[in-house]
């Protein structure tokens, strides 16, 4: 995750918590991710990879943060749709999410639900 992707998610939610002692650690010098943009960018990939179309509605999410990241990690998200329905004109899809650091270990799993206009 670089400075800039981790910036505009800051700059869209207004996340002031990037800026705070906690993500910006003096002892270490280093700056972490909030887990937030984790889940973001990961469902951004999603929408991207799958090519869903305006007019999507994001339903809900269920997450599990497993590790920190800090700023500058290399993070691998696999996607695996385990839902795929058709009611009342949406297709409801789900899923599940599972996000990699550089070094294979996971930092965040979860999954998420989106409706399409069928």
């Amino acid at each position: 995750m670089d400075i800039e992707t981790v910036s505009r998610y800051v700059d869209a939610v207004g996340d002031e918590t990037f800026d705070s002692p906690v993500m910006r650690r003096e002892d270490s010098k280093q700056v972490y991710v909030p887990a937030m943009a984790v889940a973001a960018i990961s469902v951004r990939g999603v929408v991207n990879d799958l090519q869903i179309p305006g007019g999507t509605l994001h339903l809900g999410q269920e997450l599990q943060f497993l590790d920190i990241v800090p700023l500058g990690e290399t993070l691998v998200c696999m996607a695996t749709l385990a839902q795929n329905s058709v009611r009342g004109g949406q297709r409801i899809l789900v899923v599940s999410l599972d996000v990699e650091n550089g070094l294979g270990r996971t930092v965040m799993t979860g999954k998420s639900t989106i409706a399409v206009p069928a």
